[in-house]
Order: C-alpha cells, then structure tokens, then sequence
C-alpha cells in the first residue's frame, strides 16, 4: 500500500476521532408522578387462642375462624379470596423464679387469615367484623390499583418531560440548542400502599365502618436522559 493511501486513511480517521471528541451533550435526570385511587386491598389477620391444653386452644382458634368465614360470607366475599390455612402450635412456656425452671403452662394456637377485596366499600365492615369475631391483630391493608402499570406509565412520561424542561433550560442558559437524545434510562419506586388512618384505631362504633378511607396510590418514575448540544 503506498504512502500517499495510508496516509488519507490515517486523516479520515483522524477527523472521525475529532468530530466524536467535538460532541457536545448534556445528561440530565427527570421526575415524574402520577396518583391513582386504589382499587382492591389484602387484609392479614393473626388469631393467638392460647389454652391450658393444646385441643382446648385448636378448638378455640378454630371457633374464631369459623366466625370469621361466616362474617366474610355475611358482606358477600366470595370464599375463593379468603386463605385460613396458615396455621401453626406452639407450647407456653414461663420461667419459674423458684425453681429456675421453664414451667410449661399451656399451648397457643395460631391461625393467619388473608383476605383480598376488590371493593373496598367493604374494608372497613371486614376489619370491624374480623375484631367483633374474636380476631387479635389486624395488620394495616396493603392497597393496590388494577391500574398500576397505566399509573407507572404516566409517571414515566412526567418524568421524561421533566428530563426535557431541564435540558431546554440548561441548553438555553448556556447559549447553546438542545439536540436528539443520545440515551435514555428509566427507573421506577414501587408505591408504598398507605394506611387508613381510621385502620389503626379500631373504632368500636355502630359506624365506624364507614371511616375507612383509603388515600390514593403514590407512583414515582426516574430517567436519566443525555442530550447532544447542537450549535
């Protein structure tokens, strides 16, 4: 190969490498939420019957749910979104100061009870009926929409022409044009399903099923976007 084409080889590379180095972007990030109503909720609920016989506190576990089936079958949930088959026994043991012994004193039977609603007019007559069966604890409802993925979306397009208004500021700022977009990265904050209020205290009153009022969903969405300048 002679030296005149080697050398126009070496200049067009040259001038390749030049023009990448004479790239000009700017990355910026951009945030973007969308809030939706919730839809459906999971209720969890524990029963504790602790017994000086481990049959008297199966019995007795077992009474409460069924009590808790027929509150369920009551406001109209449809056995299929109710799981009692968690289940476990336990012995009772207390230390004896006297003798510096574990003494056993009787057996606790627990139960765990699920629940899901897709209406949740009925939460808060679930929760109010589950404590008047005989229910120890009542964790806070995990909410959830049916539109979690078009809420997901939404807070993803907010974000992305957050990303935009950045960049057009940045690029105005400096004298400069905003140019395509190079790149494009994209995350997303799972919702933290909130807690009524009303859940936590569990009311006793004739109405207090109607205080539960579930507040809306939380979507966030994050992207990093890197824009090329353009002169």
């Amino acid at each position: 190969m002679s030296r005149s084409l080697w050398a126009v080889i070496l200049l067009a590379m040259s001038v390749g490498v030049m023009a990448e180095e004479q790239t000009r972007t700017v990355t910026v990030n951009g945030d973007g939420f969308a809030e939706v109503a919730p839809d459906r909720a999971t209720l969890t609920m524990s029963i504790n019957a602790r017994e000086p016989t481990l049959a008297a506190a199966q019995k007795e576990a077992a009474a409460v749910t069924s009590d808790v089936l027929k509150m369920t079958d009551r406001i109209g949930i449809d056995r299929d979104q109710v799981d009692t088959t968690g289940a476990s026994v336990r012995p009772d043991y207390r230390w004896n100061r006297e003798t510096e012994e574990q003494e056993l004193r009787g057996y606790i039977a627990d139960r765990q009870i699920t629940v899901e609603i897709e209406d949740l007019e009925k939460l808060g007559a679930l929760i109010e009926g589950a404590v008047n069966a005989g229910v120890n604890q009542v964790t806070p409802p995990q909410l959830d929409s049916s539109r979690r993925k078009q809420a997901y979306r939404e807070a993803l397009s907010a974000a992305a022409e957050d990303a935009r208004l950045n960049a057009t500021q940045l690029a105005e700022s400096l004298g400069a044009t905003l140019g395509p977009v190079l790149s494009i990265n994209s995350g997303v904050v799972a919702p933290r399903p909130p807690v009524p209020l009303q859940a936590r205290a569990m009311a006793v009153e004739s109405d207090a099923a109607e205080t539960y009022n579930p507040a809306d969903l939380t979507f966030s969405a994050t992207v990093t976007v890197v824009f090329e300048l353009a002169d």
